[in-house]
């Protein structure tokens, strides 16, 4: 398992932090990734039904995935498209609302 391979996006989906593990795992820099949205990694195929249950976790607050380990397709810098498993955490603010979904790859 790679340590530190963590993505951060906004409520907007927005990409606000790329660790060095994403760079070299994904193959982005932290340049190019960062101010992107998350279609930078997500397939084309899988766009929308990515942000069908995006913006349906950061509005209810509650993600079915929140802390599970489970597979996503990723689209790479190389232009492949593999499997990583990953936990999905929303980060809440003292309200309760989303602010920020975490993406720990393994």
């Amino acid at each position: 398992m790679d340590e530190g391979v963590v993505v951060v996006a906004d409520k907007a989906g927005v990409i606000r932090f790329w660790s060095e593990g994403a760079v070299a795992r994904f193959g982005w820099t932290s340049a190019q990734a960062a101010g992107a949205t998350l279609d930078l990694i997500v397939p084309a195929e899988h766009r929308e039904a990515h942000w069908r249950g995006f913006r349906r976790a950061v509005e209810s607050g509650e993600a079915g995935l929140d802390g599970q380990v489970v597979p996503f397709p990723a689209s790479c810098a190389d232009g492949e498209v593999r499997e990583i498993a990953g936990r999905v955490t929303l980060i809440r603010d003292p309200s309760g609302q989303t602010v920020a979904v975490v993406v720990a790859f393994e």
